[in-house]
Order: C-alpha cells, then structure tokens, then sequence
C-alpha cells in the first residue's frame, strides 16, 4: 500500500465505468485496496501476539499457523476468529474482553478491560472452522483464560463453545446469557454430574431454548443471590430430564427476581431456594395446558415460596396458584393475573370458593378471565387493599361470578378501586369490610 501511494509513476488507477469519480479519494482508496487484496500474502508458520504487536506486512493465517497468546488481554472477536482458524497456544494465562469499537484495538496488557459484554458467537463459522475450535480447547490448559466481563452473552453454537470450554476459565462467575435452538449444543453436558459446571457467585442467570436443560449441571455458591433468573422454553423436549427429577433438588439459593415462561414453569417444584429467600418478584407465563401438566398432578399447597412481594401469573400458569404455598406472615406488594382465554382458569374453577391462600395484599390487578377466580381465594382477616384494579372487556369473562350471590366476595378493607369496563358489574358481589 506505501508502495502504490508513493510511487513515481502517477498515473490514476481508474474504473473504466467510473471515470467520473476518478478524483474521489474514498474512490481511489477503493480501487487501491483491491488491487491491494490481489497481491500474494505471506503464510506464517507462527506468532506470538503482544500488545505492542504491530501487524508491517500482510500475512495469512492458516489452519497450520501456531498462535501463541501469553500473559495478555484479547478482544472475544479477535480470540474466537484465531479460535476458529488457527492452531491458538495459550501459555501463562490470558484475559478475555467484550469487543469495543470505539477503542480502535483488541490487544492490551493483562487486565486491561473494556465496558462490553463477552459474546460467544459462531454463526458464521462452517463445520471445519468448528471443529477447529473444538480441537484447540483440548490442547488448553486449564483456568488458562480469565474472563475480565460481567456478562457472557453465548448462543447456538457458541453454548456448546463455553459449556466445552468452561474448565479453561479462571474464577469466572458473570452473569450468563444462554440460548439455543437446537438439543446437539448441549446434550454432551446432560451426562456430567449435577452443579459440575461452576458459576459462583453469579447475579442473573438467563437461559432459553435447550439451554434451560442444563440448570441442574451449574453449581452455584451456598451464600449467592441472583438478582434475576429467567428460564424460557417451549417444549417439554427443552428442559430435557429436568421434570423427571426429584422436587427442590435443584439448588438456586437466594432469588430477587424469579421468571418461569413456558414449558419451564414445570420447572418451579424442582428449585430449592435458601430457606430465608425474600423474592421480590415472581414472573410464570404459560401458554399451552402441557407447560403446567406435571405441577397440577401435585397436591395443594406443596410448592413452598416462602416470601414474595409480587406475584405475576399469566395463561395457564393460574392453574398452579392452589399449588403455591406462600408464607402466612407475607405481604404482597400486588398480586397480578391475567389471561384471556376460559380454559385458562378451567382448573381452578373446580376448587372450593376461599380456599386458595393469598394472605395480605396491597394492589389486586386482574385481567379478562382471571376475575372468575376472585371468589376462590382467602385473604387475611385484616387484609387492607390500596388499590384493586379489575378490567373486564367481554360480557362473557365473568359469567361465572355474576352467578354469585350479592355481598358473597370478601378481600378485606379498600381505599381505591378502578374497575374497567364489564367490571362495573361484579361491584354488588364485592362484600363491604366489617
């Protein structure tokens, strides 16, 4: 490239179709940079990259090309295409960041670090370039990489590169994002021993699709909260043997935030969270009868929550309420269901009028069908609601209830009501407090 723009002979390398933008100089850069990408590159045999590598000639790499990383900090980009497409030597130990435009580089100094999440992503790699990968993580050592990250983002793919890879990271408790579509990225790991796979001290554990199978294979610290665990599935052929194994042997600990979408919502009898657990938000969305099957099997009462502050149930996950116990001295901050469609609340129908335990709640938020279980539930003797919102947008979301008697619906004291269309109508059935 030095040699072409310094040059004697000046004459202008020119597009014959382009003539009138001969005097662009992005268009001459253009045309330079491919004449460029035809001249013959050299292959090397090996490189040993530092952060003051400084790249003077154009080289190829190869599969065949030995890449020595030592005692250095690499962006995940850089490292997964070397991972990919040459024979990767990690010496010492290496640190691995979020890839950042802005900082113009992908090599520093040890612990140097960036503000981006560590993406494993393979999309665009072929068979070969996989197995390539694969065959430089055997000959890794172990804890030989240190993940300088608070998020590691991985899907496809990329699951299978990090669960395979897992024992090559050094103390690494990040939060994970994990997703893929397809059973072959992690079946090799559903045969590894329960909490094999150490995440720590991690604070948001999201996994998706047939990642959600190998929750029972992540060990996690005896002292850890997760701020937010979220497991989204949609077959019961995603979460693997999961519903098979025994209840609250699946060990979470302290939860803020719990979210169950799906088929994983048959997964919620299988955690066992820290006996003191207070979680500030419970989040199960269900939207095919198969995603709560196993749960409704169970008895009353048998899924012990302990403290929750708000509890959240969508489509057919209000078919599993009676299911859940929740601690007689809680509160909730607001109670919220919603769903618009009959066989939704079909189960919970058959049960008894005050006989699912809410305790004491603050806001009631009920949606389209969900006011018909209003009467099934019990709240606490000195329940003082603040605000009960009911919304109701076709006649026939409360048949059932206009069926009761007047004054027959008890949920305590209740300063501020907002009742939204077709709600207007259960109004006589409330039962004033006293």
């Amino acid at each position: 490239m030095e040699y072409l723009k310094g040059r004697k002979d000046k004459r202008e390398v020119v597009c014959p179709y382009c003539r009138e933008k001969k005097s662009d100089k992005a268009y001459q850069k253009e045309i330079l940079g491919i004449l460029f990408s035809r001249i013959p590159h050299q292959t090397l045999h090996s490189l040993e990259l530092r952060p003051d590598t400084e790249v003077k000639t154009v080289t190829k790499l190869t599969r065949e090309t030995k890449v020595v990383l030592s005692n250095i900090t690499i962006s995940d980009n850089l490292f997964f295409k070397l991972m990919a497409r040459t024979s990767v030597e990690i010496t010492n130990v290496i640190s691995l960041v979020g890839h950042d435009n802005s900082l113009g580089r992908c090599l520093g100094e040890f612990y140097w670090k960036t503000r981006e999440t560590v993406r494993f992503c393979f999309d665009e790699c072929t068979n070969e370039e996989m197995k390539q990968v694969c065959s430089n993580i055997k000959t890794m050592p172990r804890k030989g990489i240190h993940i300088n990250a608070k998020e590691i983002h991985a899907k496809e793919n990329g699951v299978y590169f990090l669960l395979k890879a897992w024992t090559l990271f050094d103390t690494c408790s990040p939060d994970l994002f994990l997703k893929t579509s397809k059973k072959e990225h992690i079946e090799e790991f559903l045969e590894e021993e329960d909490s094999s796979l150490w995440i720590g001290n991690a604070k948001c554990l999201d996994l998706g699709g047939y990642a959600v199978g190998i929750l029972p294979k992540l060990g996690l610290s005896e002292e850890n909260e997760i701020e937010k665990l979220s497991l989204d599935s949609d077959g019961l052929g995603e979460i693997s043997e999961i519903p098979q194994t025994k209840n609250n042997s699946i060990w979470v600990g302290r939860v803020k935030r719990l979210r169950l979408c799906g088929s994983s919502v048959e997964i919620l009898p299988k955690l066992r969270l820290h006996y003191e657990n207070v979680m500030e938000k419970l989040e199960l969305d269900a939207y095919d009868h198969w995603h709560i099957h196993e749960i409704l099997k169970t008895e009353n009462n048998s899924i012990c929550l302990g403290k929750v502050q708000r509890l959240e149930l969508r489509g057919y996950a209000m078919g599993i309420l009676p299911k859940l116990k929740i601690h007689t001295e809680n509160v909730l901050e607001a109670l919220e269901l919603d769903t618009d469609y009959p066989e939704d609340v079909a189960e919970i129908l058959e049960e008894e009028n005050n006989s699912i335990w809410i305790g004491k709640v603050k806001r009631l938020d009920f949606k389209g069908y969900a006011i018909e279980i209003l009467p099934k539930l019990r709240f606490h003797d000195e329940n003082a609601v603040e605000k009960l919102g009911l919304g109701v947008y076709s006649p026939g979301n409360i048949d059932e209830i206009l069926g009761k008697e007047n004054n027959t619906i008890w949920i305590g004291k209740m300063e501020k009501a907002e009742l939204c269309g077709y709600a207007i109508q259960i109004l006589p059935k409330l039962k004033p407090p006293g």
